[in-house]
């Protein structure tokens, strides 16, 4: 996979994958922390909009589309600490 951050682009086997705005900012928070947990509490921060009403399950369907985009391994669970990418 490669990522580009200045044209906020991923690649993956050679293939452009269409993300949303949102989806890609997920992507890029991770892998600039590649290997290390990041909580649900940092990403509601740097993601959303601190006035959204709808956070309950709006990260879990990002992460889920996600998965679906770039892989089912792409994004690990860490039950109850959080989400990482060792990718």
């Amino acid at each position: 996979m490669k990522i580009d951050t200045a044209s906020r682009t991923v690649m993956r086997q050679g293939k452009s994958i269409n993300l949303t705005p949102l989806e890609y900012a997920l992507v890029e928070f991770l892998v600039l922390r590649r290997g290390r947990i990041v909580t649900r509490t940092m990403l509601y921060e740097h993601l959303f909009d601190e006035n959204e009403d709808s956070l309950s399950n709006l990260l879990d369907v990002h992460v889920s589309n996600l998965r679906k985009k770039l892989g089912a391994d792409f994004v690990l669970t860490r039950r109850g600490q959080g989400y990482l990418i060792d990718v």
